[in-house]
């Protein structure tokens, strides 16, 4: 029961082993862990994630630790991939509960 390895949603494809996103076909640089970072966003689509699940999730760490990095990677990547409502998508921090990466409808 392996996760998969590729992930399309809408524009973007998502491939796991070379932790690698295109957009349109066009790769998107990324480093490793804004690549971990997005995998769970788009593997989650629509479901609040809470800063504790990232942290364990993408840096490994405890979850009592208190940290912008989550912060800092979140709005890289909403700005690298381009997830902003005019091109579609919300990349929404949940005041007290976490991140949702949203698909809006066209």
């Amino acid at each position: 029961d392996r996760e998969p390895d590729k992930l399309e949603v809408g524009e973007f494809e998502l491939t796991r082993s070379i932790g690698q996103v295109k957009k349109n076909g066009e790769v998107i640089a990324l480093t490793g862990k804004e690549f971990e970072l997005a995998w769970n966003l788009f593997t989650n689509l629509s479901r609040i994630l809470t800063r504790e699940y990232l942290l364990r999730n993408v840096w490994n760490v405890a979850s009592n630790i208190h940290t912008r990095t989550v912060d800092t990677h979140i709005s890289r990547v909403r700005s690298k991939l381009g997830l902003r409502p005019e091109d579609g998508w919300t990349l929404s921090s949940v005041y007290h509960h976490g991140y949702r990466l949203e698909k809006l409808d066209s």
